[in-house]
């Protein structure tokens, strides 16, 4: 008994020091974000969107990380969440509901990848675009037809508590913060979900099934091996993955009012961006810490956009090339770094 507790000192040990690091880097990005917002002149809305988007990022997470499957289908995902949460609402039911719904719709969406490529051996990335063509059209079919679905005057999980949350805080702090109400609500409301979520996600990837799904990703033949059912993996893989994706586009969709057929454009570059700025700025190592490092990323995506946008002072339409710049600065920013390491390294 003395030799193995002694010899789990230096595990238990070296966990605490990467959770230690993990949670100052953390500290370190929030103290950065709040002088960056405060002097930066960011809107606390940036926050709000970032929580909104931050499943999304979570996303693309599970698929390339986790389960190494190359899958563009959270763009089709993430607007037929959407879609399914505003005609729900739209329809009088309550928005809890229609999230669920949402997650279902995403999960069925990562269901098709998953069988078009098992079933007739169609690559990954081919699969998901043949979905993600589709779900466009299937998109337009649960809004009725229509290109655009409004919520106006519809509960939402937002509208429900804004107009006694903004009185509370009025009296509370005074007048000035009536503008910034409904801001707040969301990083509260959207927060918590997060949050939920994620420890529901850990939770899952620490089961059998989420251990299984996470060796199918690192070692296929070896999961084969041992005679579980690797198409089976794939399949409960992407439908949590786009289920995730499914769930984001509801939470989007009652933060902006109105669900669009196009809400789901180019999300997968923005999860990746997503993915890699967590991983630069937290260096995670554990599943937990990688889940909260992929919806970090997603936060600093929001705050930089809405920086360039305020320091700039650009036009709306200008949004999809300051989205693209950041994509860009994300993706390359580590590469150009390794390149210059690597070039002082052959100079000494």
């Amino acid at each position: 008994m003395a030799v193995n507790s002694s010899a789990a000192e230096p595990h238990q040990a070296r966990g605490g020091n990467l959770l230690h690091g993990f949670l100052m880097r953390a500290a370190v990005l929030t103290i950065v974000i709040a002088i960056f917002m405060r002097f930066g002149n960011v809107n606390i809305g940036a926050i709000g969107q970032g929580l909104g988007y931050a499943l999304a990022g979570v996303t693309v997470f599970l698929t390339f990380r986790v389960l190494g499957f190359v899958d563009l289908t959270v763009d089709g995902a993430f607007p037929i969440g959407g879609a399914v949460c505003a005609v729900l609402i739209f329809g009088g039911v309550r928005a809890e509901i229609a999230i669920l719904a949402a997650f279902g719709a995403g999960a069925l969406t990562g269901l098709a990848t998953a069988l078009i490529d098992i079933v007739f051996k169609i690559e990954g990335l081919l699969a998901s675009i043949i979905v993600i063509t589709g779900a466009y059209t299937v998109t337009l079919h649960i809004m009725g037809g229509k290109s655009n679905v409004p919520l106006l005057g519809k509960e939402t999980l937002i509208s429900r508590h804004s107009k006694d949350f903004r009185n509370w805080l009025v009296d509370q702090f005074g007048d000035q913060m009536r503008r910034q109400s409904t801001n707040l609500l969301e990083i509260m409301i959207f927060g918590a979900l997060v949050i939920v979520v994620l420890v529901i996600l850990y939770w899952f990837l620490r089961t059998e099934i989420g251990l299984a799904i996470r060796a199918t990703g690192k070692n296929d033949q070896m999961v084969r091996a041992t005679g579980l059912n690797h198409n089976m993996m794939i399949i409960i893989g992407l439908m949590v993955a786009n289920g995730m994706a499914g769930l984001a586009g509801s939470m989007v969709v009652q933060q902006f009012g109105f669900a669009d057929v196009s809400l789901g454009f180019g999300l997968i570059i923005r999860g990746l961006a997503a993915v890699i700025i967590g991983e630069v700025l937290l260096r995670p190592r554990t599943v937990g810490q990688l889940l909260i490092a992929a919806a970090a990323g997603m936060l600093v995506f929001d705050i930089s956009r809405a920086w360039i946008f305020s320091a700039l002072d650009l036009p709306t339409t200008d949004i999809q090339l300051v989205s693209a710049l950041v994509v860009l600065a994300a993706l390359g920013t580590p590469r150009l770094y390794d390149q210059w390491r690597s070039y002082q390294q052959r100079r000494n």
